[in-house]
């Protein structure tokens, strides 16, 4: 026997777990191709069955570009079960989702304070918001209808700008067709074990309207994602609503595509999102029963969201033999509801200030029987019943601006980019904590008003609130390169130039704050990100390159901290105030990799390897006394790993996909203010498991005229045991009581059958019900209370799909 085919047998028969699909499979098509331009056109003919990518601002094969990067068209996200990031995520090398405040991780670098890290890209327009306050909940678009996700990592700041750090997610729609018509229908109903229903119903259908000139594409689809936790009344110990963490999204979409003449495509389209959700997914696991699926919540208030944005654009394309241009003009605007357990943050706040002093009035002495407000089973069933719940609203407006040449030639020896990039944003955050019942509850508890315990009134009915605007404008330039010095030997390298500008207004009041203060400032920069690199194309099946590059997010300013509230901690840090603003952060990377197909293409492999550097973090100072932080630049760290995502087809109809991550992320410098304990230390941690892995298969059969398939994916993240910043007992936010994540194995299964373009499937999500601990916390580290989040329980569910 052939060494080859010893290598293909060994190979296919180890257990490689798969993150993710980054090369052809025999669900992954590109369906733009017939509305793209000539370049993407041609790559597809070439080579239908692989799927083709615009990471570099030009069409190519997935396995010819040199840059580590996943992409899955939506047949492939449709077979894995993907209705969210969180789903992209699990099947994804080296990328973390925290599904709470929506922050994507990439290699490592993730924040949840001051700028993005990761920019999340729909089509050509960013959306990431920055966190002005508040951390604000970047709700990833609904996956439905889309061409492709791409998801690129390592620094892209080059091409993608500012927030570009750790990576980029792009959101790629479907085109309207000037030829064909085609339509894409989708239904699911689902039950979760202990929990409620689950349905969806999508519809998208595309059509030329005089063909070869106009054509238009449209569609709708809803989703509701059934609740699986109940409430408790912390009164009576009783369930009062059942399954209140339920969830519903909506989405709407229309494009409309005009040839008036040869090479000059005219898109306009507009797209609108709203998402909501009823409670958030944590519950209390001191009175839950977590290992029979029986998940309780007994806040006294219920944590909802909704997200809802719209989103216009006009793309300007036209081509010649030898260069495009495209234009692309859009505006995104978005709303957004959102906070935190206000109640639960007052009961333990106001028990800490109360026992510390926090500065303000003495009041009389509380009965014992009140102590401690929070119990580790929720509130203390002898206080009175309070509610104040908290608001956050924040708003943007982004008008955006982008203009690129380019050369359109792919088989050219010299191909290029260059652009100009103009973006303007208004962004404004409100965080409310709203306190009708303050001076009731104060009254009975402490024997004095709320307005009398902390010597100054309420604001309208808010115990305390703040409000921040912010402005941030950005100009670029940019310039990429490449040539083919030698036969499959390529240089190449890009720089983008630009100016960012920040400033802001803000103002605080409220009893918890003290007074009324204040704040404005701006803060502008002209961050340079170069990038360069060599790849060799060995032969057609084979691709090697290395490659450096940089990348920032821009600079910020803080909202004023209430000084009497959190004087304790300002003072052990060595401050008198919180800082006006913070600066921009940077990382560099390099990275070696290589792209290879063996064996007739029946075994692809795309590895890369990457070390980065990062410096000046933003990141967030927690001031426990007050339970208020604000942002810092917080020293250095490097990450470090790997990641290995392959594809076997070791028999006709089977399908192997298996991947593999390892990322080691920690702080590279002790930081401290004054002579305070480190905010940070050398050697803790940056969030997220070190490894990921994920395996996964499918077998398509006939049966008659009828084709049938089987999948199975299972996916594995260990347990971070190193120290983190809250974890390491050197640092002023150490918490002795604060758990990672646990590891978690997470399987689903789906069988169906395929009837020309009708496709019945039967599913399950978490087939073996794991219930690993993720997001354990408490108000803060005095606190009895925690909450924690799960995975969704088994959800067993029918979907049909049809496409013409």
């Amino acid at each position: 026997m052939r060494l080859d085919k010893w290598i293909l047998l060994a190979t296919a028969a180890l257990p490689l777990p798969s993150v993710a699909q980054t090369v052809a499979s025999p669900d992954t098509t590109d369906d733009s191709a017939q509305s793209a331009p000539p370049a993407q056109t041609a790559a597809s003919d070439r080579n239908p069955g692989e799927i083709v990518v615009t990471a570099t601002r030009q069409a190519q094969f997935i396995s010819k570009v040199p840059i580590s990067i996943s992409a899955f068209s939506q047949q492939s996200m449709d077979s894995k079960g993907m209705k969210s990031f969180n789903e992209v995520a699990r099947f994804t090398p080296g990328v973390r989702f925290n599904s709470d405040g929506n922050q994507i991780s990439i290699r490592g670098i993730s924040s949840g304070a001051g700028s993005g890290t990761t920019g999340i890209y729909i089509d050509d327009t960013p959306i990431q918001m920055r966190n002005l306050g508040f951390s604000a909940d970047n709700s990833a678009p609904a996956i439905f209808d889309l061409d492709r996700v791409e998801v690129l990592r390592g620094p892209q700041g080059t091409l993608f700008g500012a927030g570009s750090e750790g990576g980029t997610v792009r959101y790629i729609t479907p085109q309207p067709s000037l030829t064909t018509f085609g339509t894409y229908d989708r239904a699911e109903i689902s039950a979760t074990q202990g929990g409620g229903v689950s349905y969806e119903i999508g519809s998208a259908i595309g059509t030329p309207i005089v063909t070869d000139k106009l054509g238009v594409r449209l569609s709708a689809w809803h989703r509701r994602d059934g609740g699986y936790i109940d409430h408790v009344d912390y009164k009576t110990n009783q369930i009062d609503n059942k399954n209140i963490n339920y969830g519903d999204v909506t989405v709407l979409r229309g494009a409309l595509a005009w040839q008036p003449t040869e090479g000059l495509l005219i898109t306009p389209s507009i797209l609108w999102q709203q998402r909501t959700t009823h409670m958030t997914d944590s519950f209390f696991p001191a009175i839950s029963n977590i290992s029979n699926g029986d998940f309780r919540n007994g806040s006294p208030e219920y944590r909802g969201s909704k997200d809802r944005y719209i989103l216009p654009t006009l793309n300007i394309r036209y081509d010649t033999d030898s260069i495009s241009f495209i234009s692309n003009t859009s505006y995104f605007s978005r709303t957004n509801y959102t906070g935190y357990d206000g109640t639960l943050y007052n009961l333990s706040y106001y028990q800490d200030c109360y026992e510390s002093g926090c500065g303000f009035q003495d009041g009389g002495v509380p009965g014992q029987a009140f102590f401690p407000f929070l119990t580790p089973t929720g509130v203390n069933p002898a206080l009175p019943r309070y509610l104040s719940p908290s608001k956050v609203t924040n708003t943007q407006k982004i008008w955006t601006q982008e203009i690129r040449l380019q050369s359109a030639n792919p088989e050219a020896r010299f191909k290029w980019v260059i652009g100009a990039f103009y973006q303007h944003s208004v962004q404004r955050s409100i965080e409310e904590l709203v306190d009708p019942q303050g001076n009731d509850f104060f009254n009975a508890v402490f024997g004095q008003s709320l307005e009398d315990f902390f010597g100054y009134p309420l604001y309208g009915q808010d115990s305390y609130i703040t409000s921040t605007k912010g402005t941030d404008s950005q100009i670029a330039g940019f310039l990429d390169m490449t040539y083919e010095l030698l036969a499959g030997v390529k240089i190449s390298g890009g720089v983008r130039v630009a100016h960012t500008k920040f400033s802001f207004v803000n103002f605080s009041d409220g009893s918890q704050n003290g007074a009324r203060t204040t704040g404005a400032g701006e803060a502008s920069e002209t961050p340079v990100t170069p990038k360069v690199g060599v790849n060799w194309q060995v032969d057609n099946n084979n691709l090697l390159y290395a490659t450096w590059a940089k990348g920032f997010r821009p600079g910020g300013a803080n909202a004023p901290v209430p000084f009497n509230a959190c004087a304790p901690d300002l003072k052990q840090l060595g401050l008198t105030s919180s800082p006006d603003s913070y600066k921009s952060d940077t990382v560099s990377s390099f990275e070696i990799g290589s792209k290879n197909k063996l064996f007739d293409n029946k075994l692809q492999i795309a590895v890369s390897a990457y070390t980065i550097k990062w410096k000046g973090i933003q990141q967030s100072v927690n001031l426990n006394s007050c339970g208020i932080q604000f942002t810092g630049n917080l020293g250095q760290a490097r990450s470090r790993g790997f990641d290995l995502q392959l594809t076997v087809m070791p028999i006709h109809g089977l399908s192997i996909d298996a991947s593999v991550g390892y990322t080691d992320a920690v702080y590279t410098q002790t930081l401290a203010f004054g002579s305070s304990s480190p905010v940070v230390s050398a050697g803790d941690a940056i969030g997220g498991p070190p490894w990921t892995f994920s395996l996964g298969g499918q077998y398509d059969f006939p049966v008659g005229e009828t084709d049938f398939y089987i999948r199975g994916d299972v996916s594995y993240q260990n347990e971070l045991r190193r120290m983190t910043q809250s974890r390491d007992p050197r640092n002023q936010s150490y918490d002795p009581l604060a758990l990672a994540d646990s590891a978690r194995t997470q399987v689903t299964m789906r069988m169906g059958a395929i009837i020309g373009g009708l496709n019945v499937s039967i599913f399950a999500d978490n087939l073996l019900n794991a219930t690993p601990r993720i997001g354990y916390s408490h108000q803060n580290r005095d606190s009895l209370l925690f909450t924690q989040e799960t995975l969704r329980p088994r959800t067993i569910g029918l979907t049909i799909a049809y496409r013409q």
